[in-house]
């Protein structure tokens, strides 16, 4: 008996716990959120006869720190040193997308409807990426850095 008293304490405070901590999966962007933007970039690659690209997780948390740093600054601004970020990959291309829209979705679509963003979707150079995305205020602060080579 004292075993499942102990054990109802436990999931308890563990209730009581989980309702104190503030959730911060949807501030921070969902790996839904990420894995929906790489769909979408992939997407439009292939329909284009260009190879897809492969997530980078470590370059992710990058971007989503970057993606933060927006939403703090409530602007939308590139990385001021990209290249000291990608330089660990030895990469001979390399780029980056930065934007803020209310879904995803219409990130992707303003991003290929400016020529300098689906340039960088579309170039063939480009095998890795990794993409951070951050939600606050109805808004999804994102940072899609590319590289290849």
């Amino acid at each position: 008996m004292r075993g499942a008293k102990a054990f109802s304490i436990g999931v308890l405070l563990a209730a009581v716990v989980m309702a104190a901590v503030p959730v911060t999966a949807s501030a921070s962007g969902s790996p839904e959120m990420r894995r929906r933007l790489l769909s979408l970039t992939n997407a439009a690659r292939t329909s284009h006869g260009v190879r897809a690209l492969d997530l980078n997780w470590r370059l992710s948390r990058d971007a989503l720190r970057h993606s933060r740093r927006m939403a703090d600054e409530q602007s939308v601004f590139h990385m001021t040193n990209l290249y000291r970020v990608v330089r660990k990959w030895r990469p001979t291309v390399w780029g980056e997308n930065v934007g803020m829209a209310s879904t995803v979705s219409r990130v992707h679509r303003l991003f290929m409807r400016s020529s300098t963003h689906r340039g960088n979707i579309l170039r063939g150079g480009f095998s890795k990426v990794g993409i951070g995305l951050f939600h606050r205020g109805g808004r999804i602060w994102t940072t899609v850095v590319f590289y290849g080579g």
